[in-house]
């Protein structure tokens, strides 16, 4: 049974994992104009719409803040991970296991990774990893690996750091790192 406080903070950190992610989705989808006439006019060929990677990675750097981002099985059993940093300190670190149905964030307040929050169940509709598929799934999947600029709509260009598409990804990677305390909480 669920309270509507626990419900809250679920939403609440399936906001603060996806947020980054959806706002740069949503400017890319108001650029997409942009980016097919680009294409077009270099001689490039457009992915047919609905193309995305189903595992990636990769980092966005904007303005002083880095994001990276590993996924692997978005449409199937997915397993994300995200690091959120800004001038070098990490703000943010999710990861999510689907075998487990379990988020797990990085304790903010402890700088060092030592202590982690685990909330379960948690499907991934709830984090809406779906979301994925307009923004960094879809880039990984049209401009492959390497270093790109990517405009995101209103003269925004972010650059792109695409480490990897659809190649095994350590699973390590979405491990909690050992030693570290999980202290569950109740979604």
């Amino acid at each position: 049974m669920t309270t509507i406080g626990s419900q809250a903070r679920l939403w609440a950190v399936g906001a603060a994992l996806v947020l980054p992610i959806v706002l740069l989705a949503g400017a890319l989808i108001v650029a997409e104009r942009q980016v097919t006439v680009a294409a077009m006019t270099g001689g490039q060929q457009e992915p047919p719409p609905g193309v995305y990677a189903q595992g990636f990675s990769m980092t966005i750097f904007e303005q002083g803040r880095t994001v990276q981002l590993w996924l692997v099985d978005l449409d199937t059993a997915p397993y994300f991970r995200q690091t959120v940093s800004t001038d070098g300190q990490v703000e943010s670190d999710q990861i999510y296991r689907f075998d487990e149905r379990t988020l797990y964030t990085a304790d903010a307040e402890v700088p060092d990774g030592t202590r982690w929050n685990s909330i379960t169940p948690v499907e991934p509709q709830d984090l809406g990893l779906a979301d994925l598929a307009t923004g960094p799934a879809a880039w990984a999947a049209e401009f492959g690996p390497g270093e790109h600029e990517i405009p995101v709509g209103q003269g925004v260009v972010v650059r792109v750091l695409i480490d990897s598409v659809d190649e095994p990804i350590d699973s390590t990677v979405f491990m909690v790192p050992p030693g570290a305390a999980v202290t569950p909480v109740q979604p």
